[in-house]
């Protein structure tokens, strides 16, 4: 039993991690990158967490915009407080910029940066707390298996050995628990 708890707990442990790594990976979407000056139409609804990503380490000088969409509806584009980066296969995308909207309808936005040298790619915003999340259930529920699987041995060896020294006295002393007899009655 405690070992088939361990061994749960442990590959509850390596599917979160598997797809903690997989989620964050697929947060960019990098089939659809377009180069400085160019733009991309994006699908944002209220409940969505659009981001765009860089592929540079240089973003400081990144701009993008919403150059179209409904009339009066027009998604903010803010910079993170935190930096997410993704890779995938040797490229590093660096999420540089986040999309919110009241109005669930198509934009188009196109990012730009001075030098003209930049590619970009749409994507989820990477939910930290989910990704934090993650990496704690990967860490924190084998750790736990693993405990308690240890303190069922612990107490299933305690209770066997205890429950073996019991059998041995029955055996040794009689069902009742008395010594064994030896000999006569006493004298009369």
């Amino acid at each position: 039993m405690a070992g088939v708890i361990a061994a749960v707990c442990v590959g509850i442990g390596i599917v979160s991690f598997v797809l903690t790594l997989t989620s964050a990976a697929g947060s960019v979407d990098d089939s659809e990158a377009f180069t400085s000056g160019r733009s991309v139409t994006l699908r944002i609804g209220p409940d969505d967490d659009a981001a765009i990503y860089v592929r540079s380490p240089f973003i400081a000088r990144a701009h993008c915009k919403v150059v179209s969409g409904p009339s009066g509806s027009t998604p903010r584009v803010t910079t993170p407080d935190s930096t997410f980066t993704v890779t995938k296969g040797s490229v590093e995308w660096q999420r540089a910029f986040v999309l919110k909207t009241d109005t669930d309808a198509d934009y188009r936005v196109m990012c730009d940066d001075p030098r003209g040298a930049l590619t970009f790619a749409p994507g989820d915003d990477a939910d930290i707390a989910s990704f934090v999340g993650g990496i704690v259930v990967t860490v924190v529920v084998p750790l736990l298996g693993l405990l308690a699987a240890s303190g069922i041995a612990i107490i299933v060896g305690v209770r066997r050995g205890r429950h073996r020294r019991w059998l041995e006295a029955q055996a040794y002393y009689g069902h009742r628990g008395a010594p064994p007899r030896t000999g006569g009655t006493g004298s009369g």
